[in-house]
Order: C-alpha cells, then sequence, then structure tokens
C-alpha cells in the first residue's frame, strides 16, 4: 500500500511540473467570446445543437496550457489527483451536464432571461465568474440551469471552462 501511495505521489509531482511548464508559456484560448454572457449563450447553443464542444467549452489542451497553470494550488482535485485520473473525473461531470442541459432545454427555441453572477475570483491570470443562476426561457418556461460552474476570462476573452451535474 505505501509503495502504491508513493507512485501516486510521483505521478502527481510529476503532473505538476509539467503544468507550471506549460504554465510558462502563457497559453490562451483557441476561440473564445466577447463577455461573459455571450460565452454561456454560445456554449448552450453548441449544446443544443448537438456539435462537439471544441469552440465554447475549453478543450483538455486549454485546461492544461490555460486553466491548469492558474488553479494549481489554489486548493481544487487538481492538486492532489493525478491528471489521468482527474481527466476521467471531469470527462464524467461534463457527460453528466451535457445530457441535463439537454434534457432540460429538449433542442427547443431557447433565451437567456438573466444571468446572476457572483464575485469575480483571480487564478493567476485567469479571472474565474461563477454564474448563482442562470434562467433561460424556453416557450413561456423559465428554467434555471446550474450545470454551468465557471467562465473563465483571459486577456482575449471568455470561455465556459468548468460544467458538472
Amino acid at each position: 500500500m505505501e509503495a502504491e501511495n508513493q507512485k501516486v505521489i510521483l505521478r502527481v509531482e510529476k503532473d505538476h511540473q509539467l503544468i507550471k511548464e506549460k504554465g510558462l508559456k502563457k497559453g490562451d484560448w483557441i476561440k473564445s467570446s466577447k463577455s461573459k454572457e455571450l460565452a454561456v449563450q454560445n456554449f448552450l447553443n453548441e449544446v443544443i445543437q448537438n456539435q462537439s464542444l471544441n469552440e465554447y467549452y475549453v478543450s483538455w489542451e486549454e485546461k492544461l496550457n490555460v486553466i491548469f497553470p492558474n488553479t494549481l494550488g489554489k486548493g481544487t482535485l487538481l492538486d492532489t489527483t493525478p491528471l489521468v485520473e482527474y481527466k476521467k473525473v471531469l470527462e464524467t461531470r461534463e457527460s453528466f451536464a451535457i445530457t441535463e442541459i439537454k434534457n432540460r432545454i429538449q433542442s427547443k427555441k431557447f433565451r437567456i432571461s438573466s444571468i446572476d453572477w457572483e464575485k469575480p475570483r483571480i487564478y493567476g491570470e485567469l479571472a474565474g465568474h461563477k454564474p448563482k443562476t442562470i434562467k433561460i426561457l424556453v416557450g413561456n418556461q423559465v428554467i434555471v440551469l446550474d450545470q454551468i460552474k465557471m467562465v473563465f476570462e483571459t486577456k482575449s476573452g471568455y470561455k465556459v471552462g468548468v460544467i458538472g451535474p
């Protein structure tokens, strides 16, 4: 058991070194939105249109190059989990969130009626904007979405960066 723990600790240390090296390159989004509200709108459109989430939701490479270097050491699961395992956790959470969003909106026309935001959080070079509530209109019905957990801001723009059930 002790040997297994040491392997995990070494793996995490190697992963942290990789993340720190990537952070030195000051990566940025491949594509982004001009506002946090537009980032949410573009992301929801991408989900509902059944497109792959590669334009308006962060890719794994963007997580490695932009988000992780700025959030490492801030008390997330990333601090203690090997990247391989962390990626599996994120993919599972993301899959559940996408399914929930699709089930709530059901490919119908929708409009964002309001988004209430918490005070921005600073993570190194990133600003994190956490929605308190996102209300959308689908027909005559108001639906509250809580699957979008964070929109990140860099110098180039905004992008949905964390989703979950």
